[in-house]
């Protein structure tokens, strides 16, 4: 019904797009040399299941991206970790291309039609366009690691991640929303992409750490941290 919705809204001229991302195909950056016991594998690389676009996201992107997944004239893009599902007249041109060192590529695409940024039970924490105000900074808080493919066989690739994001939710107190709403019993915010992404960067240049999370055991953000010392 949500999907449904979102069509009916965005009509025949507009795109539907939504992350897909998937864990057990991937490494994570804490892994020692990718080797040692430190994401959700526990070091067994057997474990890890090789990215092919019809394998379904992971459950924590949500109901609504899941199901787009299977939606009639649903693309989803050949990312081996940070895939992304689009529906709609520019869904081919925004996730045909991919590329390893770059998961934010298909919002970069989206950019030039100035999208808006809906959020359905989730806060800030959650919307991945975000990082592209991070990809600014002298060095971004974008991580290594590696994803499991199945290009000529099974085979590990190196891919740039995306890095922590439970800073984000400190721009609530720089931005307000366009729209905000109930559906049924959960909230619903609507954003300018584009405000919601120059704020960030407004903040960061005056605070580079402004969106880090304050866990002294988040790697990204010790990343960002130690590339100002």
């Amino acid at each position: 019904m949500v999907i449904h919705r979102l069509l009916r809204v965005i009509g025949k001229d507009g795109t539907l797009l939504m992350p897909t991302f998937t864990s057990i195909s991937r490494h994570s950056p804490t892994h020692n040399d990718f080797t040692e016991p430190n994401c959700w594998c526990g070091g067994s690389e057997d474990r890890h299941v090789p990215f092919i676009p019809e394998l379904q996201p992971d459950k924590q992107i949500g109901a609504i991206a899941y199901r787009l997944c299977s939606w009639p004239n649903s693309r989803r893009s050949k990312h081996p970790g940070y895939s992304f599902v689009a529906v709609g007249r520019h869904a081919d041109e925004i996730i045909s291309e991919i590329k390893l060192d770059d998961p934010l590529l298909p919002i970069k695409k989206l950019q030039k039609y100035d999208p808006i940024i809906l959020t359905i039970a989730v806060n800030l924490t959650a919307v991945t366009a975000i990082h592209l105000a991070e990809n600014r900074k002298p060095r971004s808080k974008l991580v290594d690691e590696r994803a499991l493919t199945m290009m000529r066989g099974r085979t590990w690739v190196n891919i740039r991640g995306l890095p922590c994001t439970n800073g984000f939710q400190k721009l609530t107190t720089q931005l307000n929303p366009r729209i905000a709403t109930r559906i049924g019993f959960t909230n619903a915010e609507v954003y300018s992409m584009k405000e919601l992404v120059d704020t960030a960067r407004s903040i960061l240049k005056r605070d580079p750490t402004a969106l880090n999370c304050n866990r002294a055991s988040c790697f990204s953000c010790g990343v960002a941290l130690s590339s100002l010392a």
